[in-house]
Order: structure tokens, then C-alpha cells, then sequence
């Protein structure tokens, strides 16, 4: 092991993985913080990055004007406040009261503390000489970083990609002149006697910039924060690396290469002492973290967002009410229909359950219990079609005949063309070359006229290539979760969701979380297959699990852009559900309509003209859309229990709602699973989208309309050479303002303190995001009659604090 390994791992590990474009997912971009109080990262992420983890005063001034925070919010946020705000009102002798904060929201804006230091050599040139060499390093680091990994979308490749990123890059300089036009003439000679080995690169150049062994990990990463999307991307492909229990190199090389190009502006500068001599003071000046005051104005936010928060508190507090519906008193309803925990699912859901009594509905994790490595028809590479979490055991495919990839692709000459007019060198050239016959392709996507949907008749097919042990396994797991060992319908949809778009990078951003980034089809057509499967019946039998034997279960597709519901393999419905199949497809449409007309007043902050149905409906095919739907904005909560605690609430899509019965898991086994699963991908949800909202410069991806596709890897803002790393713009706000408020996610679980504790102790990060107040954990009590905030404490003889 290289003697730097552990300062490199903790560096890297404070970057947050950023998903490709072809299966984007939410992530937590302060993931390598979760062990650092959210008040104290407020001013670490405005040093290093001059990023903002809260909200202009002025935006909560006005929050509080228009009543959305009330006194008795700011109250409650006073009588919660961290040490860290404590401690900045003492500092600066103000009181710290309800009248003081009032008075000086107005105020909070005009602050002018200089918080920004960087901390690499280029940066500290720039800072002392006004030059703009950190940007010449990111330029150069990125074009080389999207040379070698490049998916096909360049017409010529890099000739030495087969070498690794790092060696590739030391024969690529070797033949670049770039520097020595920016002013560095001796940068090859610098780059050419450059160790061979990253480490040794890496390890040398401490020592020559002369970086304090205390200070090596925070240097490191800040040499990182210079290209923070491509590092983000290199940390996702060393993570995929060590879930198959290996190691990645991809975000060393990168670190070494960034230190490549510091090491030549630190050649070009040796002989000015004074500047070498002042990089000495700048590190030696770094402050303790014990020594840290946190600035009036981010105490005065921190205080301003936790009254915002206690306000969604109130209103999901007195929104679940633990009654029993008049449903629960039968053991078998008529019709359930299964959703993702999606908070769009949410509203679908309550409009179905109004359009008919016959139907109940139930929240589970969208991939329903089946951890997939899926291929979808017609193509040859796999997706995991499972949370993020998770390295999927099983494989399926969608493929007739064998289980192989099929060598007859209908499909390859089409996605071969389409590859070759998105190429950099043909995008133009396509359109010109081909004349008037791409004249039609052009007038069908302005106009929305496309191709129907074929929807392959083809069924997953992995089920053959598993023993009857595995299957029961699997079934008795989705059983358990879904509750159908208390409840089971007659006529039970297991529906996924997916969405459909046009000309739209970030198209899988909008389609199931809990599938990795895809749609819930496969998922959600094999769970239906293994319960419906009359050996896995017999098999649950043995296990104590007895389904109806009249049940039966069917596959659907949500697609959330038009609110409109798919079903799978109606025919193999048995007659004796016919009607009931009758009344939930017409049940499904009216849900659809009720849903796209409530969401259409939010689409582009139409208020007072929203559009018409088939308006919003045509949105998912019109390539000029910028907002085809608002995906997971307005996400805030989390709620672990039983549908009918909800079912007469509206919570506006701003929840996800997993179901959960503490009578039936006395233990704590099922909820554990939820809150170490579920609910920590429901963080990183709302932390992606809480980051693009607050500070979209640094967390987001911009303006959608200068998107450009990179790689076919991610998307760069015009000519900029990073990768971005969040939601666009227009993801999360409607032109106006934002429609996503940033906020933390606010967890509601139907159990007792103690079982929740007990789960914390097991679940170190789920802890340490509940107590760094990432995440607001209440609890309801078994019998939903407690409302408990959690708060872990530090201390082993204190594991929680209790705060009603």
C-alpha cells in the first residue's frame, strides 16, 4: 500500500459519484460530509468553493412576509439551534431573540466577509497576480479527461486510450503546445520528466510545493474542487470498481495530472521568491476547525432555514392522522395497486383511490424487491435496475429464443444512425448531407408527431435461470413488504414508472430512482411473474405466507411525464378478474386526467392560463421543452406507515409514502430495510435537489438551452470543459421562482423511539446524517399517537435526545 493511500482515500471519498447520462441518478452531493455537522459545512463550503448551503436573507424575508414562516416557526428554530450559532451570537454580542432576527434579515445580504480560499498554487496565483490559471488547468484537464473517456460521440479517438487515463495524457502533452501559448514555454520539458507511476507524481509534488502533512487530505481535495464534475464521474467509475470489491484508480490519475499542471506553473515561478515565500505563509495561515466562528449572516440563515423547516414540519405532523380506514376492515380488497414511493406517485395515487372504493393502494421501493442487471430488447449491454445502493445479483433479459443477447438487432442500424448524426463532426453535416429526406424527421419532432409506442410482448426472462429456492426467497421478501401477508387484493397492480421524453440529456433523471435511473418495467413484470407462478405459491405456503388463492397479480407502467398507466400481458388475466381488470383500467385513466389537470398550473408558473390536458400530455414529445414535468421537485418528506394514517391527506406530491405496518415487525427488521434503504436514497433525492436549488452555479447544471453533451457522459455548460453535476435550471425553477424550496427531508416513521434507536446504532450513516442534521427524523409511536424528533447524540451514554 502507497504510504499516501489513506490521505488520497480521504480526499476522494469527499466527492460525491456522478452518474452518466444513460442512467443518471440522484445523489447526495455533500455524501463525503454526512460525518460533519450541516451548520459547520455552511462556512467549510463557502472556503472552499464559495458555495452556499442556504438561501439568500432576502428569500427568506420574503417566506416570512407572505406567512409561509411564522413567529412560532422562529421560535421553535431559536430553541434548536446548534452550538455553532450559539456561538457566532456571543461573538458578536448581539441577543439572540426573535426581535433581533426580524430586524436584521434585512441585513443579512449586505455582509461582506471574504470567506473564499481556495487553497492550490494556481489558485493562490490567481488570487495574488489576477491571472486565470486555474482555469487554464481546467481546460486542459478536461479536454483530456473527455478524449479517454469518450463513449463515441467523438469521430476520433484518443491513440492512446488503451494506455490509462494518466499514461495517456503524459504521451498526449508530450505532442500539445497549449501551455506554451498560455505562457508556460518550458511546460513540456516540466511534464516530460515527470514521474511515470500517479502516486509517485502524486507524492513528489507534496513535497515540492511544500504542503504540510497535516494539511496533505484538505490539499488534495481541494486540487479536486478544480475539475469537480469529471472527479465526480471518476469517483463513480472507482465506486462501481469497489461495490465488485476491487479498487478503482480512475480518481488518483486525475488527481495526478491536476498536480502535473501545478508542478509546471510551480517551475515557471521558482525564481520569485516573494511568491513561492507567500504560498508558504498562505498555508501556514490556514485556521484550526476548532478555531472557526461561523459569520453573523450564516448563523442568522441557519436559524431562518430551521424555521422554514419547522413550518413543513407542522403541516406533515397534522396531516397524518392515525385512523383506520374503513377499508382495512377487509382482509382482501377487491383491487390494490402498488406505486413506487415516488412523490409523484403520490397524487396519482390519491385520485385513483377516489375514482374508485374497490381500490386500495400501496407504496414500495420501485424496483419491488428485485435487484436487476436487466437487458432491455434489442440491445446488448445491461442496466441495474436497482437503488444505486445496491450491486445487483440477478440477470434478466428481454430477449425470445435463448438468454443471450439477441444477434439480430431490428434496432442496431437505427441506434447506429443516431449515434452518428449526435457526433460532434456530423451533428451538421447530417442534416446537410441528407437534404429534404431529413426534412420529415425535422417537421415530426417540431410538431410532436412521432411513432407509436411498441410495447415488446417479449417478458423478462431470467425466471428459468433461478432454482425454486431463489424464487420463494424473492417472493417471500416482496410478500413481507408489500404487506400482502395481512392484505392481499384479488386483482393486484404491481405498477413501476418510467418516463418519456425527447431531446433531453438527462431523460433517465426523470425515470425510477429505485430502478438506478430506468423505468420500473422489468422490475415490476417479474415480481407479478414470481407471484403469480403456482410452485413459488406452493413454496411461500411453506414458509407461513398463504396468498389468496384467487389472487393475481399484473405488471403496469406509470409514465409520469403524461400520467398515463400501461398494463403488461392483460391476456394471460384470468376471466374470473375480467371486470375487476375493466374497472381498473378506467379507474387508471381517470386518475391520469385528475393528475395532469391538478400539475398543470405548476408547468411554467401558469397560474391563471394553465394549459389543457393534451396540452401537458404533449410536452413528453416536444424536443424544444425545457420542462416536460418537474420530475421530484417540491420533495420534503418521508412517511413510514400505514396508507390509511394519509389517505385523506393531500400532501401536494411532496411526499414519499412507503407503506409499513409496526404491528406486523415488532422487531424492527422491515423498517430497518426501509430506513437503510428507501429512505437514505430518498435523502440523496432531496439533497440533490436541495443543492441545485440553493446554489445552482456550483451544484446544478445551468441553463438547459446551452447544454451540451460531452462524451455522451454528461452535459457541459457552451464551451466550458467540466462536466455539471446537478439538475438544470429549469428542473426546479418555473421562470418565476423556485418551485423546489430547499429544504432537508423531514422522515415521519410509524414506530417506537426505541426501535428506532436501536436501528441507528446498527445504521452508522443513517445516524450520523440524523445527527448533523442532514436529515429531521420524527417518530410517531406504533399506534401513531407520539410525535418524537430524534436527535443522536455524540455521547455513548446519550445515544438520543428526545425534543417533542
Amino acid at each position: 500500500m502507497h504510504p499516501l493511500h489513506k490521505e488520497i482515500q480521504q480526499a476522494s471519498t469527499r466527492i460525491a459519484p456522478l452518474w452518466p447520462l444513460a442512467n443518471f441518478v440522484a445523489v447526495n452531493p455533500y455524501q463525503g460530509f454526512s460525518n460533519r455537522p450541516f451548520a459547520d459545512m455552511a462556512l467549510y463550503l463557502k472556503q472552499v468553493q464559495d458555495a452556499d448551503l442556504l438561501m439568500p436573507g432576502s428569500w427568506y424575508a420574503h417566506k416570512f412576509a407572505e406567512g409561509e414562516i411564522g413567529m412560532d416557526d422562529l421560535r421553535a428554530a431559536i430553541g434548536r439551534a446548534s452550538g455553532a450559532v450559539l456561538k457566532a451570537y456571543n461573538e458578536a454580542g448581539i441577543p439572540f431573540d426573535e426581535r433581533s432576527l426580524v430586524e436584521g434579515i434585512e441585513s443579512i445580504d449586505g455582509e461582506t466577509e471574504v470567506l473564499f480560499n481556495p487553497g492550490t498554487f494556481s489558485a493562490y496565483l490567481d488570487a495574488r497576480l489576477g491571472t486565470h490559471w486555474q482555469e487554464v488547468i481546467r481546460e486542459e484537464a478536461a479536454k483530456w479527461c473527455a478524449a479517454y473517456h469518450d463513449r463515441g460521440q467523438s469521430s476520433w479517438g484518443l491513440p492512446w486510450k488503451e494506455m490509462g487515463l494518466f499514461a495517456g495524457w503524459k504521451q498526449a502533452v508530450l505532442h500539445d503546445r497549449n501551455l506554451a501559448c498560455a505562457g508556460l514555454s518550458k511546460a513540456r520539458k516540466v511534464l516530460t520528466k515527470l514521474p511515470d507511476d500517479p502516486h509517485t507524481l502524486i507524492e513528489e509534488s507534496l513535497r515540492v510545493l511544500n504542503i504540510p502533512a497535516d494539511h496533505t487530505t484538505e490539499f488534495l481535495y481541494r486540487e479536486l474542487l478544480i475539475l469537480p464534475g469529471w472527479a465526480g464521474h471518476l469517483r463513480y467509475l472507482d465506486r462501481e470498481e469497489e461495490l465488485k470489491g476491487e479498487s478503482g484508480s480512475e480518481l488518483v490519475q486525475l488527481l495526478a495530472i491536476l498536480l502535473g499542471y501545478e508542478r509546471v506553473l510551480h517551475h515557471h515561478f521558482t525564481a520569485d521568491e516573494e511568491c513561492l515565500l507567500g504560498w508558504q505563509r498562505t498555508l501556514m495561515e490556514e485556521p484550526a476547525e476548532e478555531d472557526h466562528v461561523l459569520p453573523l449572516s450564516l448563523a442568522q440563515r441557519l436559524v431562518w432555514q430551521d424555521a422554514l423547516e419547522h413550518s413543513i414540519e407542522n403541516r406533515l405532523r397534522y396531516s397524518i392522522r392515525p385512523t383506520t380506514s374503513p377499508h382495512s376492515k377487509t382482509a382482501n380488497p377487491e383491487i390494490q395497486a402498488v406505486f413506487c414511493i415516488d412523490v409523484r406517485s403520490e397524487g396519482f395515487r390519491r385520485n385513483l383511490e377516489s375514482a374508485s372504493d374497490d381500490i386500495r393502494t400501496i407504496g414500495f421501493a420501485g424496483f419491488f424487491g428485485v435487484p436487476l442487471k436487466h437487458t432491455p430488447f434489442g440491445q446488448k449491454t445491461s442496466q441495474s435496475r436497482c437503488p444505486a445502493l445496491l450491486e445487483p445479483p440477478l440477470k434478466s433479459h428481454e430477449c425470445s429464443g435463448d438468454h443471450h443477447a439477441c444477434a439480430n438487432d431490428p434496432h442496431a442500424t437505427e441506434r447506429s444512425l443516431k449515434r452518428f448524426r449526435e457526433a460532434a463532426a456530423s451533428c451538421f453535416s447530417y442534416v446537410e448531407t441528407t437534404g429534404l429526406a431529413y426534412a420529415w424527421e425535422l417537421f415530426r419532432s417540431a410538431f410532436g408527431i412521432h411513432h407509436g409506442h411498441k410495447d415488446s410482448a417479449k417478458t423478462p426472462g431470467f425466471l428459468d435461470d433461478l432454482d425454486l429456492g431463489t424464487k420463494v426467497t424473492l417472493a417471500a421478501g416482496i410478500a413481507k413488504g408489500l404487506t400482502l401477508t395481512k392484505y392481499c387484493g384479488k386483482l393486484v397492480l404491481l405498477c413501476g414508472h418510467g418516463s418519456s421524453t425527447v431531446n433531453n440529456p438527462y431523460a433517465s433523471g426523470l425515470d425510477c430512482g429505485a430502478c438506478g435511473g430506468h423505468p420500473g418495467d422489468a422490475n415490476a413484470r417479474i415480481a407479478a411473474a414470481l407471484l403469480n407462478d403456482p410452485a413459488v405459491r406452493d413454496g411461500l405456503k411453506s414458509q407461513g405466507i398463504a396468498l389468496p388463492e384467487d389472487a393475481f397479480f399484473v405488471a403496469g407502467i406509470h409514465n409520469t411525464t403524461t400520467d398515463e398507466v400501461s398494463l403488461y400481458d392483460e391476456g394471460s388475466v384470468p376471466d374470473i378478474h375480467r371486470q375487476r381488470l375493466i374497472k381498473l383500467k378506467e379507474s387508471l385513466i381517470v386518475a391520469g386526467a385528475l393528475t395532469v389537470s391538478l400539475r398543470a398550473r405548476s408547468l411554467d408558473g401558469q397560474d391563471f392560463h394553465p394549459p389543457s390536458i393534451p396540452e401537458v400530455r404533449s410536452r413528453s414529445r416536444d424536443w424544444s421543452q425545457v420542462r416536460p414535468e418537474w420530475g421530484l421537485a417540491g420533495n420534503a418528506g418521508f412517511i413510514v406507515a400505514p396508507r390509511s394514517w394519509t389517505q385523506s391527506a393531500d400532501l401536494g406530491g411532496r411526499a414519499f409514502l412507503h407503506e409499513y405496518d409496526p404491528a406486523g415487525d415488532p422487531e424492527g427488521t422491515l423498517l430497518e430495510s426501509i430506513l437503510a434503504g428507501p429512505l437514505v436514497v430518498g435523502s440523496w433525492i432531496n439533497l440533490q435537489y436541495y443543492a441545485s436549488s440553493a446554489d445552482n452555479r456550483h451544484y446544478g447544471s445551468g441553463h438547459k438551452a446551452i447544454h451540451n453533451v460531452v462524451g455522451g457522459l454528461g452535459v457541459a455548460l457552451g464551451n466550458e470543459g467540466d462536466l455539471k453535476h446537478g439538475l438544470s435550471f429549469q428542473s426546479v425553477h418555473n421562470g418565476r421562482e423556485l418551485v423546489h424550496e430547499p429544504t432537508r427531508l423531514h422522515a415521519c416513521v410509524a414506530a417506537d423511539p426505541e426501535v428506532i434507536g436501536q436501528i441507528l446504532e446498527r445504521q452508522v450513516h443513517l445516524a450520523e446524517l440524523v445527527e448533523n442534521d442532514w436529515l429531521h427524523l420524527f417518530v410517531m409511536g406504533a399506534d401513531g399517537r407520539q410525535w418524537t424528533r430524534i436527535k443522536r447524540s455524540a455521547k455513548a451514554d446519550n445515544r438520543h435526545t428526545q425534543v417533542v
